[in-house]
Parts: C-alpha cells; sequence; structure tokens
C-alpha cells in the first residue's frame, strides 16, 4: 500500500502545559502554521480516564472516551480541518492511506499513550487501521542507511532463562511463523545463557535484520542523594540523572544482570543489518517525563536502529504471543515485505478483533526513523502454488497452437524465400511483450560544511531508459523516495539538485541507488 503522510509537530513554549502544534501533509501539499494550545495531562476528564488505564480498570466505553479525548488535543481548529481533508481523500481507497507520524518533542507528553487516538467522526481507532497507521517518528540528522530486500531474514530471539515468562509457548510460536513463511524467515534463539557477551557473539557471527528479545524490562525512578540544603534545581537535576530504563539478561555468575537503555543499544552501533528489534518486554516504550531519549525504545532508534517496537505497559504472554504472530507474518509475508507500519496496525487490530475489551491493543509503540516506512525494498514474498489440474488442458492447447503456427510460418519461408525478413517478422510475432518492472530511488541532500540535511531541495531525474522525467523537493530530513520508477533495477539515470544560495549539482547513479549530494553554499 502507498501512503501519504501526516505529520504533527508538538513543541513546547516555555509556559506550563502550553504547546504549539504544527501539521504537514506530504502528498496532498498542504501545510499548517503553528497554533498555540492547552495540554494538561493532570487535569480532568483525561486524568481520571489515564488513571483508569494504568491501573487496568478501563472498559470498551472508557477506552473510546479516552482516544476521544487524545484527538481532540491533537487535532484542534484548523489542524483538524486538515486532517479531515486528509483523510477524505485516502480513506475508502485500497491501495492509499495515510500514515500519522508523531513528533512529540515535550517530554512529558511523549508519555502519553497516544496509541489510543480515536476519531470521532470515523468510529475508529487510527492505530488499529491499516488505513491509518500511526508512529512515533524521530527525525535524526544521519539518514537510515538501505537495505536490498533480502531473501531470507534473519531472526534472533534473545531469552534470558531466568525471566519467568511462558518461554516455551513463544519459542512454538515463533517457529510456527517460520516453517508458515517456508524459508522466507529463519530464526536463531540464544536461550539458556542469553548473556551480554553471547549477544555480541551472535551478531558477529551472522547478520541479523531483526532481534527479538524477551524476557523482563523496567524504567526506573530513585531520588539521588543531595545535601539537604540543596537548591531546588540541583534536586531536580539528580532525579533526572537517575532516571534509566533496563533489560534484563542472563549472567555467568548472577541470577541476572540489568542492562541499562544505553548499554543494550551499543549493540546496533555501527551494526547496520538490524533493521527492527521487538522488545516484548513490559516498559519498554516507557519514556521519561523529564528528559527527551530517557528510555529503551528511544535510544535504539538513536543509536541507528530504523525501527523499533516496544510496550509502553505491562502486557499479557497471551497477548504477546497474539501480537508477534500477527505482526511477523504481516511484516515477511506480505507483497510489500517491510512495511513495518501496516504490519503493527494489522497486529493492533488483531488484538482489537479477539480482546474488543482489553488495552492491549495500544500497548504496543511504534517508534520510526525511516523515511517511508520501509525495512528493505519491497519485494513479493507470497508462496507459488503449484498449477492446478484444470490448468493443463489450456496448457496443451496452447503448445498445439504454437506447433501450428510454427509450421505455417516455416512453409511460408521456403515459399518466399526470403528468410531474412521472414524470419524479423516471426520474431515480432512470436516475441512476448516487454515486462514493465518498477525500481526506486533514494536521494539524499546535505549542507557540505555543516553535513545538516537539506530540506526544500528541487530534484530532477532525467536520462531514464523511458521517456520520463521525474521531479520532487527533498523533505525536512533531507531526503526523498523516488517510488514505482518505471525502469528495472540498475538502471542509469542522471538527477539533478538544486536549492536557491547553493550551487548546484548532478550526477549519474544506478538505479536504486542512495545517491548522496553536498551541496555547497554560495557565499
Amino acid at each position: 500500500m502507498r501512503y501519504h503522510t501526516f505529520d504533527l509537530t508538538v513543541s513546547a513554549t516555555g509556559a506550563p502545559h502550553d504547546y504549539l502544534l504544527a501539521a504537514q501533509t506530504s502528498g496532498l501539499g498542504e501545510t499548517h502554521e503553528p497554533i498555540k494550545t492547552q495540554i494538561d495531562a493532570s487535569a480532568a476528564p483525561l486524568a481520571d480516564l489515564l488513571a483508569q488505564l494504568a491501573y487496568h480498570k478501563i472498559l470498551s466505553t472508557g477506552l473510546q472516551q479516552l482516544g476521544k479525548k487524545l484527538y481532540e488535543t491533537l487535532f484542534a481548529g484548523e489542524i483538524n480541518l486538515l486532517i479531515n481533508r486528509a483523510l477524505g481523500e485516502t480513506m475508502g481507497r485500497d491501495d492509499l492511506g495515510l500514515r500519522l507520524r508523531l513528533r512529540i518533542n515535550p517530554p512529558e507528553l511523549a508519555t502519553l499513550p497516544w496509541e489510543y487516538l480515536y476519531s470521532p467522526e470515523r468510529r475508529l481507532f487510527l492505530a488499529a487501521s491499516v488505513e491509518t497507521p500511526l508512529s512515533r517518528y524521530l527525525n535524526l540528522p544521519e539518514p537510515v542507511r538501505q537495505l536490498a530486500c533480502p531473501e531470507q531474514i534473519n531472526l534472533l530471539v534473545v531469552m534470558p532463562q531466568n525471566s519467568g515468562l511462558d518461554i516455551v509457548a513463544e519459542r512454538e510460536m515463533l517457529e510456527t511463523i517460520a516453517a508458515k513463511l517456508r524459508g522466507k524467515m529463519n530464526i536463531d534463539f540464544l536461550e539458556g545463557s542469553a548473556t551480554s557477551a553471547a549477544i555480541r557473539e551472535a551478531l558477529r557471527q551472522q547478520e541479523y535484520h531483526i532481534l527479538h528479545y524477551a524476557g523482563h524490562g523496567a524504567f526506573n525512578v530513585a531520588q539521588a542523594s543531595k545535601p539537604a540544603d540543596a537548591s531546588a534545581a540541583d534536586k531536580m537535576s539528580a532525579l533526572h540523572l537517575s532516571e534509566e530504563a533496563f533489560i534484563y539478561l542472563d549472567h555467568a555468575e548472577k541470577f541476572t544482570e540489568p542492562m541499562s537503555a544505553e548499554q543494550f543499544a551499543h549493540f546496533f552501533t555501527d551494526y547496520p543489518f538490524t533493521r527492527l528489534v521487538f522488545l516484548n518486554a513490559c516498559h519498554g516504550a516507557t519514556r521519561s517525563a523529564q528528559q527527551a531519549l530517557v528510555g529503551l525504545a528511544p535510544q535504539l532508534v538513536w543509536r541507528g536502529v530504523p525501527a523499533v517496537v516496544a510496550m509502553q505497559n505491562k502486557i499479557d504472554n497471551d497477548d504477546a504471543i497474539l501480537l508477534a504472530t500477527e505482526f511477523y507474518a504481516e511484516l515477511c509475508n506480505t507483497r510489500e515485505g517491510g512495511q513495518v507500519e501496516a504490519a503493527i496496525s494489522r497486529a493492533r487490530k488483531a488484538l482489537l478483533q479477539e480482546k474488543p475489551s482489553s488495552a492491549a491493543f495500544g500497548n504496543p509503540v511504534l517508534y520510526l526513523r525511516a523515511e517511508d516506512g520501509r525495512l528493505w525494498e519491497a519485494q513479493k514474498t507470497e508462496l507459488l502454488k503449484p498449477p492446478s489440474e484444470e490448468k493443463k488442458p489450456v496448457l496443451e492447447r496452447w503448445q498445439t497452437w504454437v506447433a501450428l503456427v510454427g509450421g505455417i510460418l516455416a512453409i511460408i519461408v521456403g515459399l518466399l524465400e526470403l528468410p531474412p525478413k521472414i524470419d524479423a517478422l516471426f520474431h515480432k510475432e512470436t516475441a512476448k511483450p516487454a515486462e514493465i518492472v518498477t525500481s526506486y530511488l533514494r536521494v539524499f541532500v546535505v549542507d557540505s560544511t555543516s553535513g545538516a540535511p537539506l530540506a526544500d531541495v528541487s530534484l530532477r531525474v532525467e536520462e531514464l531508459p523511458v521517456d520520463t522525467v521525474l521531479t520532487a523537493t527533498t523533505t525536512s530530513s533531507g531526503g526523498f523516495h523516488f517510488d514505482k520508477i518505471p525502469a528495472p533495477l540498475n538502471s542509469r539515470a542522471r538527477v539533478y539538485a538544486t536549492k536557491e544560495g547553493y550551487r548546484g549539482k548532478n550526477e549519474y547513479t544506478s538505479l536504486p541507488g542512495p545517491l548522496r549530494f553536498e551541496l555547497e553554499k554560495i557565499k
């Protein structure tokens, strides 16, 4: 499925409970200037609904009320009109959807469960529909490294033996998924002694595209000791520094070993193969209410992982298994493999269908930094079906017809004694039409001095094998993804990049790239 993007950015103003909301729709060409609004999560009725959710006492009607309140909080005034226009353009079409990317900058708002956003006009939890997938987007300066679709997706499962979870059930679930995919996914289990050293060795021996952690996570806030006469600012600083997220691994000498979010994220530094980390652990998505990027999932994204799925609250084992089953089946066995947003949306929908009165569907959070939501190049992964018995007579008639036509042409060649022309005619009449193939191209543009991404750079693609000229402008991340170019992979194209105040450049590249421009500012 193709997606237009609805970016919603929330920024702090410095005043308590005052924020700026800014919206932009890529693909529909609309933007809206920031508007000021007030968001107070400690005020009723939002605070009461959040308390019910935290203590697992919220009913299905309460979930709708919570989702509606969160929706009204973000989509206010002109921004509500903008998203309704965008939804009207995309919903109801089989091939087009609207991805919602939340850029929640104030840490105190990033902790709210935005995955329960409920549209009252459409009576729909947005995150549970493949037409409106929702993610927490972290726009970091370093572009995501591209990865061609792997022939086999390698998944490393880390299962500490002392987690206390039903490891047997989770292993059986993952093995069942791998069996259904018939060779598309290879799963290696790191269990029994899932130590930090064992993880390093596993990553050294194999290129793993997904790491699945099944264990316990925690988010600790402990008041650091300070003198009694310390200032309020010093005490608050100590509190900030003591916040940390953890997961638990096995240890050679101790029962378990807590590993901080930063330590865990270092596994993936300079390791471009891992496209996704799935944290089947409680509080994997919990973030600090005071500091941005304090938390397990955001730390992983910061270290270069393109996508992280994590839980923002405790999750039952049955819910976790159902979520993972649906998620991996969709991610690896769809016509557009690697669309992580669509996969998590369908998994949420399955949870909502199976347990309509449960809040489990909003528990998983998708942190994303891949611009187009793809973890690898899309490729068909459906299994080939053996030809049915009904098709055999048709095949036999086709063979008879080909033989008859071949005989007639041979007679004509002999009678006219014009072998070259008849041969040309033969090839012209029997040649198969050229298959229409498509490719893509990713272009990134940065400032040559600072290395910062450049937005609004005019891009022009020419000299493709077909008579096509493509134009676009880079996004805020300095990149653009040209999708479904009518040309085969490895085709040559010439790309021009121009921006006012910079010296333009043009280069030849082979599809699918990526192509990186460094534009020099005109002095």
